[in-house]
């Protein structure tokens, strides 16, 4: 088991040349504020001077990380603990039933990515599995990603979408299963698009994106005709578009939604009356004015149910009356308990009677649960679930037909991501691809804490920490991570990254602040737009607990974070820069006045405010990283590390970010960037994964004092 040496400090380092980097006397008046931005030269992604300064930031990075002591240790041992998977790598995923086969990734060992396999019946016969669709094969450099995939109700064919380089721009091409060629496409909706399959097989509907502010647009595409004369079935300025039929081919549901966790407006119509060409879709949630979310699911019994949380800031289950399908007629069948969250819902039968069954999926305080409801919403029974203590389910999947299972992935912090089914009649779960966390390299089970710490206002916050197992003896090196925005939920997930870390000897800390979804809706909005600063200060107090309570000290605490956990970090950093030894930032917006101007920003309206609004750019300036930037400050060790090209948060703020920190900074400590070609807004090879994660652990290690034990991994 590695060891942190937690009586020494940090390494001493000297001073460093940075770079050239102009400073122009830029700025923009707004709302009568003189606003500069002396980088924004930066802006321009293939300029001339912008690539000469990237190429020695590159090099800068290359001769400090090459000195880093524990970076072999780190990517050695991740290449190990990643062949377990993750949360957003898998070993497996849930099957999808389509006719008589079944669908599902895998990611063999040694693979760098994921393929697609089909197979044969609902069972788990692996005889019949191939792999249908490898990227690797598709191109060995490992530029090409599968980011969707679709079968046909009938399990025939499958709409699959590829992006290259990094792009998130797809193009769609539709393959005959049984075969495997691609018999139509390419189509380019511009964007990563749903696909909703006619039942015949003729067709899809599917989402055209333009610009982040132009329409979108809902088309029929059938087999063989031109994309370009598709028929219009919706369109909306919406920044958001989704599309879904039910299995019958009857009801079509569209889904649009003004921006990032805004509300959605749910528009369902009667295919039966109209055919697919001109659906007549009625309004029936109108949830962009009142900024409550919706969802159809379509019942085994051919009714419908709402997932809302409408006027259920926890969420509830209703009942759908297609003769009155609108929300004021939904009938509530299941709310959840007091500051109890709804995050899944799926529908199956019980085979022996025949009676519907709604499986449930809440979390409370971390602790997930399932029970299984009748068609009236009664509570039957709690379904037995893998883990004990905090834990995240997912992906809840089941096969056509009255099976009464239902499959999903289950994982927490030290239990790698695993299928189980669970069987409606037996009332039991079975594991259907085991996780086995003792497999791992120099087995170890962390110990993982669930603590409350009280923000500056007085809020109480839920931190986890992950531990070592033996006695803690002192302040150890520490990393402390939390997202915080557009009411994401701080899952708890198996991380190959917090595992590497801990074995090394250290506590990764994870709090969930304000803007993220662990209480629901309100708890997001007392961390979104104009109050957006109570994340930040809620981040903050966990810093200070954590050093109050002697886990660790402002000399061994790094922070960490990727893009609006990026964001975070930044903020942290130009706020409390003695707080921190080390901060490492990835991907994330840190021009906030500027933000809408790059990538999906214009549909982040919602979450941070406008720079339109005088008082929302008042609220935008008094904590965006890029203009809290102060000469002569002593900053911690600064890691950023961003894509060359990132369409959806724009490349332009890690390098303006940089510049103005490295030009600041009046401390011994690195200011350094990272930067990588053709990877995008973070998906990526299993190898490349593991560098980019080995190159933040051991800056991150060799700034707080982490010394991983000589003999590991």
């Amino acid at each position: 088991m590695g060891s942190a040496v937690s009586g020494s400090p940090p390494l001493p380092f000297a001073p460093l040349t940075y770079p050239a980097a102009s400073r122009l006397s830029v700025a923009d008046e707004l709302h009568g504020r003189q606003v500069p931005d002396p980088y924004r030269w930066l802006e321009e992604d293939e300029g001339a001077a912008c690539e000469r300064w990237l190429t020695e930031q590159d090099q800068l990075f290359a001769a400090h990380a090459s000195s880093w002591p524990s970076g072999r240790y780190f990517r050695a041992l991740l290449g190990e603990l990643q062949e377990l998977g993750g949360a957003l790598a898998p070993v497996v995923s849930p099957p999808v039933w389509r006719g008589t086969r079944r669908f599902f990734l895998r990611r063999d060992q040694g693979a760098q990515l994921p393929v697609l396999v089909a197979a044969d019946g609902i069972d788990g016969n692996r005889e019949s599995e191939r792999v249908l669709v490898d990227p690797m094969a598709l191109d060995s450099a490992g530029l090409t990603l599968l980011t969707s995939w679709r079968p046909s109700w009938t399990g025939r064919l499958l709409a699959c979408q590829f992006t290259h380089r990094g792009s998130e721009s797809p193009e769609l091409r539709v393959l005959d299963v049984a075969g495997g060629q691609v018999i139509d496409g390419p189509l380019r909706p511009g964007r990563p698009s749903p696909v909703a399959w006619l039942p015949d097989d003729s067709g899809f509907f599917y989402v055209t994106h333009g610009h982040a502010s132009a329409s979108r647009s809902v088309r029929l595409h059938r087999l063989g005709s031109d994309p370009g004369a598709d028929p219009l079935v919706f369109d909306t300025t919406h920044a958001h578009l989704s599309v879904a039929i039910s299995p019958d081919g009857r009801w079509l549901t569209v889904s649009s939604s003004p921006g990032a966790q805004s509300g959605n407006d749910l528009r369902l119509a009667d295919l039966s009356h109209t055919g697919p060409k001109s659906p007549e879709l009625q309004l029936i949630h109108q949830g962009s004015a009142d900024r409550s979310s919706a969802l159809l699911r379509f019942g085994p019994d051919g009714l419908l149910y709402a997932v809302t949380d409408a006027d259920a800031p926890y969420g509830r289950v209703c009942l759908v009356d297609p003769a009155d399908p609108r929300r004021q007629a939904w009938t509530t069948l299941i709310t959840p308990e007091p500051d109890t969250l709804l995050t899944a819902c799926t529908a199956s039968t019980d085979p022996g009677s025949g009676q519907l069954r709604l499986l449930v999926g809440t979390t409370h305080g971390g602790t997930v649960r399932l029970a299984v409801h009748d068609g009236a919403g009664r509570k039957l029974a709690d379904v037995p679930t893998p883990g004990t203590g905090p834990g995240t389910i997912s992906n809840l999947s089941t096969p056509p037909g009255d099976t009464g299972q239902v499959w999903f992935t289950y994982t927490d912090f030290v239990t790698p991501p695993a299928v189980y089914r669970f069987c409606v009649r037996q009332g039991r779960c079975f594991p259907e691809q085991p996780a086995d966390a003792t497999a791992a390299p120099t087995p170890v089970m962390p110990v993982v804490r669930q603590l409350t710490y009280h923000s500056e206002d007085g809020t109480p916050v839920g931190l986890y920490l992950i531990e070592p197992p033996e006695p803690v003896t002192g302040p150890r090196p520490t990393i402390l991570t939390a997202y915080g925005g557009f009411g994401a939920l701080a899952a708890p997930a198996y991380s190959p990254t917090i595992m590497a870390w801990v074995r090394a000897g250290g506590v990764y800390a994870i709090a969930g602040i304000r803007g993220g979804g662990e209480h629901g809706t309100a708890w997001h909005a007392a961390g979104s737009g104009v109050n957006k600063p109570a994340c930040f200060t809620d981040f903050a107090a966990a810093a200070r607990h954590l050093i109050d309570e002697g886990v660790t000290t402002p000399d061994r605490l790094a922070i960490k974070g990727a893009s609006h956990s990026g964001l975070v970090v930044a903020v942290a950093l130009t706020r409390d820069p003695r707080l921190y030894a080390a901060a490492v930032c990835s991907d994330a917006p840190t021009d906030m006045v500027r933000y809408p101007r790059f990538g999906l920003g214009p549909l982040w309206a919602a979450e941070f405010g406008t720079p339109d609004d005088p008082d929302q750019l008042a609220v935008l300036l008094s904590y965006s990283p890029y203009h809290q930037v102060r000469p002569g400050t002593h900053y911690p060790a600064v890691l950023l590390t961003s894509a060359r090209i990132d369409p959806r948060v724009g490349a332009a703020h890690m390098r303006k970010f940089t510049a103005a920190l490295q030009h600041a900074t009046a401390s011994n400590r690195p200011v350094l960037l990272r930067t990588e070609a053709d990877v995008g807004h973070g998906y990526r090879t299993a190898s490349r994964w593991a560098d980019l994660a080995a190159d933040t652990l051991a800056f991150c290690a060799t700034h707080t004092g982490l010394t991983p034990a000589a003999d590991e991994p």
